[in-house]
């Protein structure tokens, strides 16, 4: 399995639209693609990183992950995704591609 991990950062004052996005919008997309198993997205509860975020998602095989990024649903999803970044990610967030080692299920 990969696991797919992107970090990124929402202002506080986006917060409200950026949740109805990624749960309207982006993640019923993401889920839909063939090979992904899950999506989870959290916050940060750390004092000072309370406007972080990071998306978790996992794929069955590297090129299907890939694929996902060549898709007119998540390029369009990805684009509006970045009008609730902070400017360190106005180019785009973070994102690493991981192979599991180890898993319990």
């Amino acid at each position: 399995m990969i696991l797919r991990v992107v970090h990124a950062a929402v202002p506080p004052e986006k917060r409200p639209a950026y949740v109805d996005f990624i749960t309207n919008k982006l993640a019923p997309a993401v889920r839909k693609m063939p090979g992904c198993h899950f999506l989870y997205v959290g916050e940060c509860v750390e004092k000072q990183h309370e406007h972080e975020v990071i998306y978790l998602s996992g794929w069955d095989t590297e090129e299907q992950c890939e694929a996902l990024e060549k898709t007119s649903i998540y390029q369009g999803a990805a684009g509006m995704a970045k009008t609730f970044y902070t400017h360190r990610y106005h180019d785009g967030a973070l994102h690493i591609h991981y192979k599991t080692i180890a898993a319990l299920s």
